[in-house]
């Protein structure tokens, strides 16, 4: 049941980084900054319980890309800000996928 939790929590993160990337795509600083806020506080609450149940490394990348990509949508850096998600998305697609037990996890 906790795998499917953290496939859960998971899809929502992306869900919210894919709307995040929408609107930096199309230069929308106003509403980006308040999709991030939004993002940076769902993110607070799974954090700490992802953090009884996975490396504590992955959660550290996820929070310290936030930390840059706060600062790239403040100074309106697209292209920064575009990267940063993109390893956001990357990271957090990552977590269920290594935690759901199979054989390829276990060897």
């Amino acid at each position: 049941m906790t795998i499917y939790y953290i496939s859960d929590q998971a899809e929502i993160l992306q869900k919210d980084l894919t709307e995040l990337e929408k609107q930096i795509g199309t230069e929308n600083w106003a509403q980006a900054q308040l999709l991030y806020k939004d993002f940076k506080n769902n993110w607070s609450k799974i954090d700490h319980r992802w953090s009884m149940l996975i490396d504590h490394y992955e959660i550290d990348y996820i929070n310290m890309d936030l930390g840059e990509l706060e600062a790239y949508i403040k100074n309106k850096d697209k292209s920064n800000a575009m990267a940063k998600i993109s390893s956001l998305q990357l990271l957090v697609k990552h977590i269920p996928e290594k935690e759901y037990p199979t054989l390829k996890n276990i060897l």
